[in-house]
């Protein structure tokens, strides 16, 4: 089994009680989010709507 983040549960973006959302910044600090993954064409991919 693979070690999911207790804090994002893996969908790298983190909603906090008041509402908002912001990337997951443990994962961003360990290495597991890469913003120049070559299969990720927008932010659509990641269900980010812009």
């Amino acid at each position: 089994m693979e070690n999911v983040c207790p804090e994002c549960r893996g969908t790298l973006r983190v909603k906090e009680k008041d509402g908002t959302v912001h990337p997951c910044y443990k994962c961003l600090s360990e290495g597991k989010m890469d913003q120049h993954d070559k299969n990720i064409k927008d932010a659509s991919d990641y269900g980010i709507q812009l």
